[in-house]
């Protein structure tokens, strides 16, 4: 039973299907926060000790990388700073 953060406020909900909430850290009045909003990817980073990360993301915070594969903000951060194609305009795109 997760509770979500949608625009009118945090609402509990009940169900045996749900989708976790977004783990995406965010800002909220000054202070770091979970996201929280209805998730509809999972990350596909590599992950130390598993397969791949799988922390649940919203359609705002998941970063596609290819057809069916997202990615969280600290794993696209670690995905972007290893990409040897970076050059002196990708950061401004």
């Amino acid at each position: 039973m997760p509770f979500y953060r949608l625009k009118t406020g945090i609402v509990h909900m009940r169900g045996t299907n749900l989708p976790k909430p977004c783990a995406a850290r965010v800002q909220i009045d000054g202070s770091e926060q979970v996201c929280g909003a209805w998730s509809a990817f999972l990350c596909d980073g590599r992950a130390e000790g598993r397969s791949t990360c799988d922390a649940p993301l919203c359609e705002a915070h998941a970063r596609q990388i290819g057809p069916d594969r997202h990615l969280c903000p600290p794993c696209h951060l670690q995905h972007r700073d290893a990409d040897p194609q970076r050059g002196l305009f990708t950061s401004l795109v």
